[in-house]
This record gives C-alpha cells, structure tokens and sequence, in this order.
C-alpha cells in the first residue's frame, strides 16, 4: 500500500478516538519516536503511554489546522506540519507548530521524529 493511503488509514483511525488501536494498528512493535526537547522512546507500549498520558491531561480538545502534507513513496516516508493549540493540566495554555517525520516499514511506521516549535509568543 502506498505511503498516502496509509496515512489516511491512521487518520481515520485516529478520529475514533481508539488509541490503543492506533499503536496496534499502525506502529511497529519497535518503533523509536523523537520529540524535540525529549529523550527518544523506544518500543509501542512506551510511546502509547505518552501519548495517552498526554490526553489525559487535556482540559479542552485540543485544536489542529493541518497546513502541509507530504508522501514520499520511494523512501516510505510521509512529512505532517500542523498548528496545535491545547490547555494542559501539566503543561498550561500552549501554541505550537509540529513538524512530523514517519518513516513506514510493511504499512507501519518505525520511525517517528516530531520537531516542535513554540509559538506563544507571536
């Protein structure tokens, strides 16, 4: 399957709000996820337990404006850039800007890279 449409797949998926289904479903047992300003994780359990400690700590949905997508099918690699904007329990009122890098391996991802960029202060 070509990169596009299994990242509309994992979309689609992401919208039911199953996140445990999403790791099983789209991330490789082995997958190492970076975020900039974090140590890297490795392993789905580890990443599926941020994420989720993540939403739980949400006070309101959070808002998302996608802004670029990009698939390179040659490489498997898809590129997401969206603005994020949430209220945290931990992390308070933030706006930010996500760059993320997807590397796939057999319809799933293993390699994960998020740069965030701060933008509270524009």
């Amino acid at each position: 399957m070509d990169v596009r449409s299994n990242y509309s797949r994992l979309s689609a998926r992401q919208q039911t709000g199953d996140n445990d289904q999403v790791w099983q479903e789209f991330y490789t047992e082995d997958i190492v996820r970076r975020i900039s300003g974090l140590d890297p994780l490795a392993g789905r359990d580890a990443c599926r337990r941020q994420v989720q400690d993540f939403l739980d700590g949400l006070k309101a949905p959070q808002t998302i404006e996608q802004l670029t997508l990009a698939f390179d099918d040659e490489n498997k690699v898809s590129v997401i850039e969206y603005d994020q904007s949430f209220s945290h329990k931990t992390h308070g009122d933030i706006t930010q800007r996500i760059t993320m890098v997807q590397r796939w391996r057999e319809d799933q991802i293993y390699d994960e890279t998020i740069y965030v960029m701060r933008r509270d202060h524009d």
